[in-house]
């Protein structure tokens, strides 16, 4: 009782991060019903690594060639130009001669040895990288929380406003081509999306709660037989009941947060997990 108490007396501290920890399971939650149904998870993974080489290459032009980057919105743009761009390079990949799993899995593996290579030339500014590798949730500035809601409520405009053709090029591309649907345009706004979410989400909660709530909520809710359109909804909820309960365990049991919001997540996708098994 006097965790919650102490945890209540302390609101101050908490509600800013609280709320963009919820902001980030939202978004996650419901661009992961795109990127499960569609079996691009580590495509998360690979713009992850971008945005993250995006950070390194803003903290090297400020330690080496003292170029004034170390304001943070300069290097969260940076790192949403990194994350964006590839997302619009790895949704053009459509199967030809090579699977698209070759264009992630390269994206992948060469952009986590150029930051293991960053960091490593890095003497004093290898701490910043905290903040996009293990996020802190601890600490949110406002400004990144309004920096995440806008982002939220881009995402949301274009899936609400393109809702069809994107679900039209996305599981039917074939057919789509064949009605005039230019199914990279909308492969393209897809992509862009998550390109967009993955940055200042990553910056929030960190990278690894990032790959978990595009993926457990979603598998969560698809996994219980949820209609398509009710799987946004449901994964949301799932991604902010991980997001925000991860975040008071975490608290109350001083526990890293990022892993509690992961150990959290994985718990609320036991359902599905356990429906999967029983019907086999």
């Amino acid at each position: 009782m006097n965790g919650l108490q102490d945890f209540l007396a302390a609101r101050e501290l908490w509600q800013v991060p609280l709320a963009a920890s919820i902001v980030a399971g939202a978004l996650l939650g419901a661009l992961g019903v795109y990127v499960v149904l569609r079996r691009t998870v580590f495509v998360s993974a690979a713009l992850t690594q971008l945005s993250t080489l995006g950070l390194v290459a803003t903290l090297l032009l400020e330690e080496r060639f003292h170029v004034e980057t170390e304001h943070p919105t300069e290097q969260l743009v940076v790192a949403l130009v990194f994350a964006v761009v590839g997302a619009l390079v790895l949704g053009a990949f459509r199967p030809r001669r090579l699977p698209a799993e070759a264009a992630v899995g390269t994206a992948w593996v060469v952009a986590s040895a150029l930051v293991v290579l960053g960091i490593s030339q890095l003497v004093h500014a290898a701490h910043d990288l905290g903040g996009i590798l293990f996020g802190n949730a601890v600490a949110v500035p406002v400004s990144d929380l309004v920096f995440t809601l806008v982002v939220a409520g881009v995402c949301l405009a274009l899936h609400v406003l393109f809702a069809k053709e994107i679900a039209f090029a996305s599981f039917d591309g074939e057919s789509a081509q064949a009605v005039g649907v230019n199914v990279r345009r909308w492969d393209a706004v897809l992509f862009l999306t998550i390109g967009l979410a993955i940055p200042p989400t990553a910056r929030s909660v960190g990278a690894l709660p990032v790959f978990a709530f595009l993926t457990l909520p979603a598998t969560a809710a698809l996994g219980l037989g949820v209609r398509f359109r009710t799987a946004f909804l449901a994964a949301a909820g799932l991604g902010v009941a991980s997001a925000a309960g991860g975040y008071v365990l975490s608290w109350l049991l001083e526990l890293p947060t990022g892993a509690t919001m992961v150990a959290l997540a994985a718990v609320l996708a036991l359902p599905a997990a356990l429906k999967a098994l029983v019907s086999r």
